[in-house]
């Protein structure tokens, strides 16, 4: 699953400009009893750094 998230390009909105990047690292994050995102780090052409959830698990 991880290989494919990272493998893949993403629209990184922020400061309203659009990007279609690939993450440099993804992780699921899920706190007890809720349903969990995949939340992953972009790293934008200036040099940036964001963090976006790109996906949403079954509960």
């Amino acid at each position: 699953m991880t290989e494919e998230i990272l493998n893949r390009e993403y629209e990184v909105v922020y400061e309203g400009r659009k990007y279609l990047l690939k993450p440099s690292k993804a992780w699921v994050l899920q706190p007890p009893g809720k349903p969990g995102v995949v939340v992953a780090l972009f790293k934008l052409p200036n040099g940036k750094t964001v963090r976006k959830v790109i996906a949403r698990l079954p509960p």
